[in-house]
């Protein structure tokens, strides 16, 4: 049994999404957007790599309410069950299957089932009328439907030898002419927001030090500092962080 199996990339039909944050500019919605692997890709990763008869999961109720979950599998070497823990709130959505399905996710990336996800750099969402998923979020205190299509994923974060889409060069039409040079702009909106999610990480930090620290060894970067994870990892960060700090 090779464990470095489990960390490895998933197809894109093993990957869904969630809306992180959403807003609303000149009419129009955005919506950035985070990767998750479903819960039936874990359990399918876990049958390919260590057998069906050699994994099983637990659950039980957490310290402040939600569900932990716990994925043990055995080591023939040790002749022994190794169990990796980790917890989720219920969801708002089907609230006890939503909690102990995001309760598995996160004691799979603590076998590092889906943790490369965490690399990824910040993901907006592209909303249109034909979008493939279908979703709501609550925009200035009202709650609002649409639909997008989720960010294509890099070549490192999909299965070895996965086609991938070329990139067609856009050619200026007759009436107009392809600058000489890009014009200079200011701050991208990407940029305006990694500057946000840095602060609100640095105030995560001086509000609860114990909690900081535990979600960052969760998430595997501990002792990096927020100016140099992506936008990405510091969403995910804030994400899991607020969740727990209740």
């Amino acid at each position: 049994m090779d464990l470095k199996g489990l960390a490895k990339p998933f197809p894109v039909e093993d990957i869904e999404w969630r809306v992180q944050r959403a807003g609303e500019k000149n009419g129009k919605i955005w919506a950035m957007v985070l990767a998750y692997v479903t819960n039936r890709a874990i359990m399918n990763r876990l049958d390919e790599v260590c057998g069906p008869d050699n994994w099983q999961n637990d659950y039980k109720a957490g310290p402040s309410g939600g569900n932990l979950c716990g994925i043990s599998i055995w080591i023939a070497d040790k002749k022994e069950w190794v169990t990796k823990w980790d917890g989720a709130d219920n969801s708002n959505i089907e609230a006890t299957k939503g909690g102990l399905s995001d309760a598995m996710k996160r004691a799979g990336y603590q076998w590092g089932i889906g943790r490369y996800l965490y690399k990824l750099d910040t993901g907006f969402a592209k909303v249109h009328d034909g979008g493939a998923i279908s979703t709501s979020a609550k925009i200035d205190g009202t709650n609002k439907y649409f639909k997008y299509d989720p960010p294509s994923l890099p070549a490192w974060a999909l299965p070895e030898g996965t086609p991938q889409a070329p990139k067609q060069a856009v050619k200026p039409t007759k009436q107009e002419k392809a600058p000489e040079s890009p014009p200079k702009q200011e701050k991208t909106q990407e940029e305006k927001d990694k500057d946000l999610a840095v602060r609100e990480m640095r105030d995560c930090k001086n509000r609860n030090p114990m909690l900081f620290d535990i979600v960052a060894d969760n998430l595997s970067i501990k002792g990096k500092k927020p100016d140099d994870l992506s936008l990405y990892q510091c969403n995910q960060f804030i994400d899991e962080f607020l969740k727990r700090d209740k």
